[in-house]
């Protein structure tokens, strides 16, 4: 599932920069979508930009963490959760974003779909395994 995950990503990513360079921006579903390539050089929202050593120590960390807690894991949702959310690499200087919704305010690629969407599935699959038994 991870592999995946990360394929998609990094083959998003790939399109992304092929055809959205050069200011190019493609707008789907009526304007509440609009694919725009932005490269990011922090963490998310482009916090702690210009300190891409510490965000590489750190993704590192939070790789080897959220792989433990995938071996650890004690329930399907739980495991394939944890192996979605890994970290979005941040040893290149900048991360491809182009993923922008009418809604929200940063661009975003799929890593950081996967991440939340990981940690989301990994937490609901964590509770479920200990909700209190039916009485």
């Amino acid at each position: 599932m991870a592999t995946l995950a990360v394929a998609a990503d990094a083959a998003s990513k790939a399109w992304a920069v092929s055809r959205l360079s050069g200011g190019r921006d493609i707008t789907v579903a009526g304007g509440l979508v609009r694919l725009q390539l932005r490269i990011n050089h922090g963490a998310t929202f482009g916090l702690a930009a210009g300190y891409e050593p510490l965000l590489a120590v750190i993704a590192f960390a939070a790789v080897l963490l959220l792989g433990t807690w995938a071996v650890r894991a004690s329930g399907t949702a739980e495991r394939i959760g944890a192996a979605l959310a890994r970290s979005p690499g941040a040893l290149h200087g900048g991360v491809v974003d182009w993923l922008h919704i009418w809604f929200y305010g940063p661009t975003f690629n799929l890593a950081d779909v996967w991440l939340r969407g990981g940690i989301l599935i990994a937490a609901c699959g964590w509770l479920w395994h200990r909700r209190a038994p039916a009485a």
